[in-house]
């Protein structure tokens, strides 16, 4: 079977949820959700709460990851999700997480951009 490139989304988040931004306590809960959700493999993950507030996260995955890493003092957090499509295209998945993602922090812009990779 040839390769077939995945979808990589890169997002800067715009949001007034200072709170969500802050500790890593809600997303730890709603990035479990949505890998269960969409049936994906957690193969393991890292998660920083700064002191002060803020923090980093990566969860790896068979299909690859979702990474997140907050700036509260500035209402925003930069994500990105990558899911390869070696089993199965996974572009709608990649696509619907970053989409919870903007509902989860209420997002009032964002900034994408997309990779084929």
């Amino acid at each position: 079977m040839p390769y077939q490139p995945g979808l990589h989304l890169l997002t800067t988040v715009y949001s007034p949820r200072i709170d969500l931004l802050q500790h890593s306590s809600c997303w730890k809960t709603f990035i479990q959700e949505q890998i269960d959700q969409h049936q994906l493999t957690a193969v393991g993950h890292n998660i920083h709460d700064f002191p002060g507030g803020g923090f980093t996260a990566v969860h790896c995955l068979t299909e690859s990851h979702v990474s997140i890493h907050t700036w509260p003092e500035y209402g925003l957090c930069t994500c990105d999700v990558f899911l390869s499509n070696f089993r199965k295209n996974n572009d709608l998945i990649t696509e619907a997480i970053m989409q919870e993602i903007l509902r989860f922090f209420e997002a009032t812009r964002h900034e994408s951009h997309s990779l084929r990779r």
